[in-house]
């Protein structure tokens, strides 16, 4: 494989021999170079013709100027080789640079061409900066909106450069990125090497940085991607048209910012050249590019690097604002100039080496020491968000972003946002200081094992004592934890998850009549005696509150260990946060003092003073946690007068419920009615206040009155829950004197059946099941429960109701379920009835929906058998494709034969989605055991979550986008039950997010945007018919209207209205919020922002009558604005979609979950490429 170098030069004598010298320097022998000398009037001809005296690999030719795009297609002319490398007279190779472009074909042989990373050097030879284009591929879409990699920086295949004609020496600047368009048209594909190979000398004076010039030929360009180039002999079919017209304009106008950014930097005025674009219009114009194309280009005629703004800033910052108010003008996209100016400030302070404290437009940048006191931040008036720098022990560890608001950042939300980003790296330093020193790793049998004391933490760990000690914080970090906190530093993990651990006696015993307990961390835990048969414990750390955590009371007492087990299982990683906020922050780490003792000191300074403390006027529905007036004083600054909002009701700790935030006190009218509307308490100091100074969400400041206790019993779900109500429908309509029960295990639903009978007998299989239900239901007087063995057992007397829901087929073989079938009904009176329910197994049917469960029979085989028995006859029966209910009667005159009559057979749509580990194993078109995706080993360790908005079947061109077909939508559905994907809701995927654990099978949640009337019509109807559920998001102060922000498309559609909303909520569609009136979040002032988040908050949870916990952005490509995520959480917010294209992994933020858009264009191929990927791994 041999390369022919092309280079043009005009006047180039001062660097034309440091680029042939690179040229020489090549590990790589296999080249050419063909110096076209294009009418130069200096000695570059000369210069030229001294290295081809030197090397005969390298030749010249002169010519009168005819351009650089001239002077290369001479090149080819007279090149020799099937490689092209376009190299400017100012530009150098790395000396590997040809060895490892070639290498890349070899290693590749369906390459067209490969690119590599590029380094601009400034003309006094100062590195500006160094780039590289990740993608690789087929890359048209890229170059029909930008030049993704310069000339120089790619290896090209001959054959291609003439089959699309060469350079178009028209164009005097954009000639290479029009050239790559047309070779990517064609269906090149492309390579890509991330290393810097190639180095380019900026000079002012260069062709492209004539902003208007570098304009009108770069929209030639973008306006032939997104058409048809007859230039092009053998387009690729996908590429014939180009890139869709309606996104020309948005294109056009998102590179006019790259010569807008040079005019500025030289100076200039960028606004005359938004005359070019007049006709344009994209009111979806992306922020982000525009800040990004201002941002780089701008230095770049001064041959600066992006460093320099810092230094510009001040005398641009004007004509940058004129600017962008003229493009927010001609695009029509709303509040553009607020939302780039944004994020080009954000840009401008990372790439910043100016010493901090630092002011840029309305940002604040700091600097804080985490082993330093963390202080208030009173930052200049003009400032609107702080950035904060955080280091511990004098390295960056990374970044926190905060609103500002009454001008001011307390440092009482300032640490807490730092213990949530950082807690884990702050407590591996703690601990390398402490107690990982003092850790043994010894080599065994099976590896290395890591040891305190006499107790192995871990084993089998692969790889040398280096590697193992390095990884040390992730493999025992959370053990270590645990038993530095509770103070048991010879403790396995499992015994602090043990409620039964027998390893210590508790010291303290203590007596409680209001069932109310609360316990200090860094304190020994005490023996409860409760009265009452739930305790509520009051969890403080270092003496805050962390959060309530209630748990079941047995025989009066609570002991330690359940105590413990209850707390670190509820309390999880936010126990760590808290435990690192209060006991490590602020405070050096090089003192020995264990962590345990520092919350213990950190408690004892917490105790009120009784002095000093606020005292607030709080309302008689409001009953406070302890510690609340320590909580309020640390809120508010004494003399303040202020609103204190309580903890939310609701929410796993960790989540945004567990963060501190200061909100906008203009905003307080609207917090404090979507306070009220969940009850939660809010705190007025004094009441009386109407406009209060400052307004602070305090999650440790607990309210116990209307404490929200979990239900200790619950092991429902909406889908169970369902069942449970289907199965009380058949009850017959007599009497029930005497009922009998037989489960697998306990469920709620003895506690639903309970009523509705005289006296219930309930029997499980398991018999720790029973004991637990037996303690559950002690107050339940018509319930007895027995242990009782069918097989062999004597029966426990005659019942008019016997129920059996989910056991028979625990029963092996058929003869076994025989002879259990017919002691149950002997069990009967006569006219007694038979209620059964059991899942539709493939076993059973295998042509048919059904679990895939490795039981011998299912409810088919189990009703056949009962139907079988002379005095049992079929009175009802329900069928859903994934289980049946059976009403049989036992023959009230005890015939033979006994009279039967026709029995009503009812069939149901699958009503609601299935639980996670349900859902897994079902084979929705039929098949054999072993082969549901749980079956086969699939785990979701990314999941998909798939953005609608409309589905119907007709509507405005202009949102074809927006739109999926019903036909194509049915399709998307079909493939993704036939495919063994599940719905599941967000909060099982937060449960797999914390355990880092994977969901069983293939899950996949389906989202719909702003609550159109189609969605009842066209979408619920296909979601029912193959299993799925769905959460739409409403505009809150647009229920029952149109989709008014969308006016400009041409297009109102209706939404839907509170009638629809509750009938879909009762049929298990989820609802959140898509805010109040659909505003883009990042255009708006924080009091705006919040404003939108609680009123929408306040709307919706009147309506629906339940907590709305999800937030999907407007436009929601602004979600990577971490402020909005903050300020939306402290709304009341626990997850937040966004429009950032990928399936979601353990790590993202729950307030910034990307998703999967489906569009109206997508095929079923796109459809399932979005779906493909590491999301879904076989085990």
């Amino acid at each position: 494989m041999k390369v022919s170098i092309i280079i043009p030069a005009y006047n180039a004598a001062e660097t034309i021999a440091e680029t042939l010298e690179s040229v020489l320097a090549q590990a790589y022998p296999g080249w050419e170079a063909i110096i076209v000398n294009d009418g130069s009037r200096d000695e570059t001809a000369a210069i030229a013709a001294s290295f081809a005296a030197r090397d005969n690999r390298i030749c010249t030719l002169s010519q009168p100027q005819g351009g650089e795009g001239a002077a290369r297609n001479t090149g080819i002319s007279l090149a020799h080789f099937d490689w092209l490398l376009f190299l400017d007279a100012d530009d150098w190779l790395l000396p590997s640079c040809l060895e490892r472009l070639t290498g890349a074909l070899a290693l590749d042989p369906g390459l067209d061409a490969v690119h590599c990373g590029w380094a601009r050097i400034a003309p006094d030879g100062k590195l500006i900066g160094e780039h590289y284009c990740p993608e690789s591929g087929d890359l048209f879409s890229a170059f029909a909106n930008l030049c993704a990699f310069p000339i120089y920086a790619c290896l090209v295949r001959r054959a291609l450069v003439e089959a699309v004609g060469r350079f178009d020496t028209s164009l005097r600047t954009c000639a290479d990125w029009d050239l790559w368009q047309r070779i990517a048209r064609m269906g090149a594909h492309f390579g890509a090497i991330p290393d810097v190979l190639v180095r380019y000398r900026v000079r002012p004076n260069s062709t492209w940085f004539d902003g208007p010039r570098f304009l009108l030929d770069g929209l030639r360009v973008v306006t032939r991607g997104h058409s048809p180039d007859p230039r092009v002999p053998h387009p690729d079919p996908s590429h014939v048209n180009g890139l869709p017209s309606e996104q020309l304009p948005g294109a056009r106008l998102t590179f006019a910012c790259w010569p807008a950014g040079m005019v500025l930097g030289r100076g200039g005025d960028a606004r005359v050249l938004l005359e070019a674009l007049r006709h344009d219009r994209d009111p979806e114009l992306d922020p982000a590019r525009v800040a990004h194309g201002i941002f780089y280009a701008t230095p770049l005629p001064l041959c600066q690097p992006p460093a320099v703004w810092q230094e510009l800033w001040p005398r641009l910052e004007r004509q940058v604002d004129d600017f962008l108010l003229a493009l927010e003008a001609q695009s029509a996209a709303p509040r553009l100039a607020r939302r780039v100016r944004t994020i080009l400030e954000h840009l401008i302070l990372e790439h910043s080496t100016a010493p901090r404290p630092l002011t840029i437009g309305t940002i604040h940048a700091i600097r804080v020491e985490v082993t330093e006191p963390i202080p208030d931040v009173f930052p200049p008036t003009s400032a609107e968000r702080l950035e904060c720098a955080v280091e511990l022990e004098g390295s960056r560890i990374g970044r926190i972003r905060l609103p500002i608001c009454e001008g001011s950042v307390p440092g009482y939300v300032l640490a807490d946002a730092i213990a949530a980003e950082f807690a884990w790296s702050i407590l591996e330093r703690f601990f390398d200081r402490t107690v990982y020193r003092d850790l043994i790793v010894e080599r065994g049998p099976t590896g290395l094992s890591i040891h305190r004391g006499s107790l192995c933490l871990v084993e089998g760990l692969s790889g040398d004592e280096r590697a193992v000690r390095a990884q040390i914080h992730e493999q025992v970090g959370w053990t270590v934890f645990l038993q530095e906190v509770w103070g048991h530093p010879d403790w396995p993990r499992a015994s602090f998850y043990d409620p039964y651990v027998a390893v210590e006696e508790a010291t303290v015993r203590r007596r409680l009549e209001d069932g109310w307990l609360t316990v200090e961390v860094s304190e020994d835990l005490p023996d409860a005696e409760v009265s009452d048969q739930i305790l509520d414990i009051v969890l403080t750390v270092g003496g805050v509150p962390l959060g309530i955590v209630s748990v079941p009371v047995y025989q009066g007492v609570v002991r330690a260990p359940e105590l413990r087990a209850a707390l670190t299982s509820m309390g999880g990683y936010e126990l760590c946060r808290v435990a690192v906020r209060e006991g490590l922050l602020g405070k050096p780490l090089t003192e020995p003092t264990s962590l345990r003792a520092r919350l213990a000191a950190a408690a004892a300074a917490a105790m009120p003073s009784g002095e000093n403390d606020p005292v607030p006027e709080i309302l008689p529905s409001v009953v406070l946690a302890p510690n609340a007036m320590r909580v309020l004083s640390r809120a508010l600054s004494p003399g303040k007068q202020g609103m204190v909002l309580g903890r939310r009701a609701y929410g796993a700790m960790g989540t945004s419920v567990s963060r501190r935030a200061v909100l906008p006190a203009v905003a307080a009218g609207e917090l404090a009615e979507a306070a009220s509307v969940a009850r939660e308490p809010v705190i007025r100091i004094p009441w009386t206040a109407e406009r209060p100074e400052r307004v602070i969400y305090a999650p440790d400041l607990l309210q116990t009155r209307f404490a929200t206790r979990p239900d200790l019993w619950e092991r429902s779900n909406l889908y169970e829950q369902t069942k449970y109500e289907r199965i009380l429908s058949l009850l017959p309509s007599a009497q029930i004197s005497r009922a009998f029960e037989l489960a697998y295990a306990e469920s709620p639903f003895t506690a639903q059946l309970a009523p509705r009978v005289g006296d219930l007998t309930v029997a499980y299989l398991s018999r720790v099941s029973t004991d637990r239900a037996a303690r559950y239901l002690a107050d339940s007087q018509n319930v007895r429960f027995v242990h009782l063995d069918l097989t062999k057992d004597p029966l426990p007397g005659h019942f008019d109701l016997i129920v059996c829901h989910d056991v028979l087929y625990h029963f092996n073989g058929e003869d076994t379920l025989k002879a259990i079938c017919q002691k149950l009904v002997s069990m009967l009176k006569p006219g007694g009835y038979l209620l059964t329910v059991h899942a539709n197994l493939v076993v059973d049917e295998p042509d048919r929906t059904g679990f895939d469960w490795s039981f011998p029979f299912g409810a088919k085989a189990i009703g056949e058998m009962l139907a079988s028995i002379p005095s049992l006859c079929l009175v009802k029966e329900l069928r859903t494709p994934l289980y049946r209910i059976q009403l049989l009667q036992r023959d009230p005159q005890m015939r033979f034969p006994p009279h039967r009559s026709i029995p009503e057979v009812v069939e149901l749509d699958q009503p609601m989605p299935l639980p996670p580990e349900t859902a897994s194993h079902v084979l929705w078109q039929g098949g054999y055991p072993g082969s549901s995706s749980a079956g086969q080993g699939f785990l979701t360790y990314q999941l998909p979550i798939l953005m609608y908005h409309r589905v119907a079947p007709t509507g405005s061109p202009a949102m074809a986008r927006y739109r999926v077909a019903p036909e194509a939508f049915e399709e998307q559905l079909q493939y993704l039950r036939n495919a063994g994907f599940y719905s599941i809701r967000l909060e099982h995927w937060r449960m797999a997010m914390v355990a880092r654990r994977p969901l069983p099978g293939r899950a996949v949640i389906l989202t719909f945007d702003d609550g159109y009337l189609d969605f009842l019509t066209h979408a619920r109807p296909l979601l029912k018919r193959y299993g799925f559920s769905a959460m739409v998001f409403l505009v809150a102060e647009e229920i029952g209207g149109s989709n008014r922000w969308d006016r400009g498309y041409g297009e109102e559609v209706p939404l839907l209205g509170w009638r629809e909303i509750h009938q879909l909520q009762d049929e298990g569609v989820e609802f959140g919020s898509h805010s109040a009136s659909h505003p883009y979040l990042t255009a708006l002032s924080f009091a705006e922002l919040v404003r939108e988040g609680a009123r929408s908050r306040a709307i919706l949870e009147r309506g629906l009558g339940l907590p709305v916990t999800s937030f999907a952005y407007p436009y929601g490509a602004d979600v990577e604005d971490p402020v909005v995520q903050h300020l939306v959480g402290a709304c009341g917010y626990i997850f937040g979609l966004s429009c950032r294209s990928g399936r979601s992994r353990f790590h993202d933020p729950l307030l910034a979950l990307p998703r999967l858009e489906v569009m109206g264009s997508d095929s079923l191929q796109d459809f399932i490429l979005k779906l493909d990927g590491p999301s879904i791994e076989c085990t």
